[in-house]
């Protein structure tokens, strides 16, 4: 028999479960259903109930292509709808004991991911910790300006990372029912969600909803609004009023058939470049500062940030690569990232003897989508006096021949202390799962969420990030502080 817990909020009675160490509250809606009229509008605020919340199953997330066949990632089963704007509590209890609150923004390129995809029993049960996890629009629905075509949907580029903040919002007003502080909550995300967390950095109607950030492999790439991917998407679609009306199935499908003709003819490139595309955007409305210069004018108001990247983020990301790629095409792909591409190209090919171009480019991409942006949000946090702590992560999987390494993603199941079955196939089939290093990610991150400090037994003192030693804690077959990893690749890239 299901035993029941049951918070009253301002808004109404919420009704969740109880479970062995903590409650969960699920599919609790945090705004209005975007669907309608409020289709590609910023988020509207949810208004109360009457009747009790049945809270005990999560919500729809939101509309998404299926995963790409052949993606190693873990599949899984998406139920969405267009009205998706759900979010999901784990808490030791609802009492008063005012918690510090874990906010999880998911990943998945800004066009795929759910909220429900992440327990956060583990990190109620062993941290103490209130966790909430957040679906927001994605794609054409939550990160494709039309401004340009309605002056009523400006900054609609931006309506994901929107959603975002009107869930912080939700949280500050109603957490504390649920045991969380709302003056200690810690934004975090890995991926896209990283991204999200250096676009709510560069949002200042979001500064007073949260105290500390954590951006696992963070895409730290954000240009002005741009009105090009809306326009050809118009098109492709019918017009505007097409747009409106349509079945969001058929702007699903039109997503995904845009997204395959434009791989189909495209050069090598190195993902990174800040520009189009479905993706958050610097604008006049949600998005005014670049994350890197908004953390350098903190100054010493700057929050504590922890920053890390996985050591082979790139072997996700080969299947945007051609199989074959002469000195030519990689000389291009180079240059847009850098001030002297003959240096990048010249310090890889003395780091990775014997490599091909392609093989160069896999590993380039890692520093292109990731580590550089990561490393100048962290350089601009101590230039401006506050708390940084950067990790890399370097445990490396066997399955798929060992062509993964210590591929993007792979930390999340070692942070979120998690269900691993879904992983064996990247793991490796038969390979004991590594609990060790899993209790000193998971433990790490607790001690960030709970006093900004990520050092405990475990792994021993994590030093705070400077631009001179540059020390960085490794998290592999064991834990160590490194200073400097990759300082030559690093210099390469810089002017």
């Amino acid at each position: 028999m299901t035993e029941h817990s049951t918070v009253r909020t301002e808004l109404g009675e919420i009704r969740g479960r109880i479970h062995d160490g903590y409650h969960s509250f699920r599919g609790i809606r945090y705004a209005e259903a975007p669907v309608g009229e409020r289709r590609f509008a910023a988020p509207v605020p949810v208004g109360p109930w009457d009747e009790p919340l049945d809270a005990t199953a999560y919500g729809a997330s939101a509309p998404q292509p299926s995963q790409r066949e052949g993606n190693p990632l873990p599949g899984r089963e998406i139920r969405w709808d267009e009205d998706c704007l759900f979010l999901n509590i784990f808490t030791p209890a609802p009492d008063d004991a005012r918690r510090p609150v874990l906010f999880w923004i998911h990943g998945g390129a800004y066009t795929a991911g759910s909220g429900d995809a992440y327990h956060g029993g583990p990190f109620a049960i062993h941290g103490d910790i209130v966790v909430v996890t957040v679906n927001y629009r994605l794609g054409v629905f939550g990160f494709m300006e039309l401004g340009h075509l309605d002056p009523s949907l400006a900054g609609s580029q931006n309506n994901g990372i929107r959603d975002q903040i009107a869930a912080l919002q939700w949280v500050h007003d109603h957490i504390e029912r649920f045991g969380g502080d709302p003056d200690r909550v810690t934004i975090c995300g890995e991926s896209a969600g990283a991204g999200s967390v250096a676009a709510i950095l560069g949002a200042p109607a979001a500064d007073h909803l949260y105290h500390r950030a954590i951006a696992q492999s963070p895409p730290v790439s954000f240009a002005p609004t741009t009105t090009d991917t809306a326009d050809r998407f118009v098109e492709r679609i019918g017009g505007l009023d097409r747009l409106r009306s349509a079945d969001p199935a058929e702007l699903v499908d039109a997503q995904a058939a845009a997204s395959a003709a434009e791989m189909a003819t495209r050069e090598p490139i190195l993902l990174g470049i800040a520009g189009g595309g479905l993706r958050p955007s610097l604008d006049d409305h949600t998005v005014t500062r670049h994350p890197v210069e908004a953390v350098r004018a903190l100054g010493s108001r700057a929050k504590p940030l922890m920053v890390g990247t996985n050591s082979d983020e790139g072997t996700l990301f080969a299947f945007y690569l051609m199989h074959d790629v002469d000195d030519a095409q990689l000389y291009a792909a180079v240059a847009p990232h850098c001030t002297d591409p003959d240096r990048v190209i010249a310090a890889f090919r003395a780091e990775y003897p014997g490599e091909d171009n392609r093989r160069l480019m896999r590993r380039m991409l890692t520093d292109t989508m990731f580590r550089t942006g990561a490393l100048e949000l962290a350089d601009a946090q101590t230039d401006a006096g506050g708390d940084v702590f950067v990790y890399l992560f370097s445990w490396a999987s066997k399955g798929f021949g060992g062509r993964l390494g210590a591929m993007h993603a792979l930390e999340i199941p070692f942070v979120w202390d998690g269900d691993l079955d879904a992983w064996s196939q990247i793991m490796g089939e038969g390979r004991p799962w590594p609990d060790d290093l899993s209790a000193r990610m998971h433990h790490a991150w607790i001690g960030f969420v709970r006093d900004g400090d990520p050092s405990h037994a475990g792994i021993g003192e994590w030093p705070r990030y400077d631009t001179d030693r540059r020390p960085t804690m490794e998290f592999g077959e064991t834990s160590q502080v490194l200073e400097d990893p990759g300082r030559v690749l690093r210099e390469a890239w810089r002017p």
